[in-house]
């Protein structure tokens, strides 16, 4: 009698800790988590060390047709290049003038469609590999020569992705940045 109840008592503990092992586990790998700066984005508009990216890496298909397009923005000017199979090769590049007024309205936007947010899981650190018949989305924001934040996302939705924020509303922030951008990558594999 109390054998039989000892039993079912053990195997009820056994089971409840691998239960929050596995919650643990779930939590540890998948927290969003918010860059943590002294001050918002919008307020280094002025510093000219600072900028951020979008890199937009196509389908993986064969190396002709393989496109990538990055747009780099900063407070003197935003950068537009395309580039062609998996080694860089640069295919295009145009430059246009930014101003600080632009730049901090382009960052305070960019906070509202929250830039910032994403996990550092450091085995999805590279998005190269997924989403393979779609695009990959990749994020960053430097300052002063060092990389503050890196996050990126997919069109094909869904998990895996480290960006937590707007994906759409993020895009259409870097695109609007490059007059003409929809015509120069109309005919591109993206």
């Amino acid at each position: 009698m109390y054998g039989n109840r000892n039993w079912r008592f053990l195997l009820g503990i056994g089971l409840i800790v691998v239960l929050i092992a596995i919650l643990l586990i779930i939590i540890l790998n998948h927290t969003p988590v918010t860059i943590k700066q002294q001050k918002p984005m919008a307020a280094y508009a002025n510093n000219p060390t600072v900028q951020v990216a979008m890199l937009v890496d196509g389908p993986v298909n064969a190396v002709s047709l393989h496109n990538q397009v990055l747009v780099v923005v900063s407070n003197s000017q935003t950068t537009f290049k395309i580039f062609q199979g998996y080694n860089d090769h640069l295919v295009k590049e145009k430059t246009y003038p930014m101003t600080e007024a632009s730049f901090h309205v382009f960052l305070r936007s960019l906070e509202y469609a929250n830039f910032n947010q994403g996990q550092t899981n450091p085995r999805l650190s590279q998005a190269s590999g997924f989403c393979p018949t779609g695009d990959r989305f990749i994020f960053t924001y430097d300052r002063n020569g060092q990389q503050i934040e890196r996050f990126w996302s997919t069109s094909c939705g869904g998990i895996p992705h480290t960006f937590d924020g707007n994906l759409e509303l993020t895009e259409q922030l870097f695109v609007n940045q490059v007059p003409g951008y929809s015509n120069m990558i109309s005919s591109l594999n993206l």
